[in-house]
């Protein structure tokens, strides 16, 4: 284990019990999630996994999967998507040294506001193409993408996967239904 002078690593965040997330070197505990929060989990992974497997665009992760950023930071989406080059590169054991094509965040209850969004940043910086910010409180979606400004999307909007998904459309209701 790490003293406070310390910083956590990859291998130390291998041996914790439980879901956590090595952030800037601290292993963080991630609280289990409610209904809600799995619910929408869950049904933005079906219509994802539909349309990867009937293209042959990618695979679908839910669950929080880790994926290494650098060697102070690995965190978890709650869904992702991969490409089959990536799928390729998955280690049988431990966390992928890759990050996803498109990174999905489902706000939890507990979840500040401004963390979410500096969580969506992180992604982008290290190269995420597209993220999706979900908030089942206000139904709404909030699409990042580098270099482009965010754009909010609401039950009445539709949702792309852009560059990234080519054809994948879906009503933002869906993702709450």
């Amino acid at each position: 284990m790490t003293t406070a002078t310390e910083l956590a690593t990859i291998v130390d965040l291998e041996r914790q019990p439980g879901r956590c997330e090595l952030i800037d070197g601290e292993i963080i505990t991630m609280s289990p999630t409610g209904y809600e929060h799995a619910d929408i989990e869950g049904q933005i992974g079906f219509l994802l996994r539909g349309h990867c497997q009937a293209t042959g665009q990618g695979r679908v992760l839910v669950g929080d999967p880790g994926f290494i950023l650098d060697e102070r930071n690995v965190r978890a989406p709650d869904v992702a998507v991969i490409d089959l080059e990536q799928r390729r590169q998955v280690p049988v054991r431990g966390f992928m040294p890759f990050v996803p094509r498109l990174a999905v965040e489902v706000v939890s209850p507990g979840d500040g506001w401004s963390e979410v969004k500096a969580k969506a940043a992180l992604w982008i910086h290290h190269g995420v193409r597209l993220v999706w910010v979900v908030d089942p409180q206000t139904r709404t979606v909030e699409v990042h993408a580098p270099g482009r400004q965010t754009v909010v999307l609401d039950e009445s909007d539709t949702v792309d996967g852009a560059e990234v998904l080519p054809g994948f459309t879906c009503a933002v209701a869906e993702f709450f239904a």
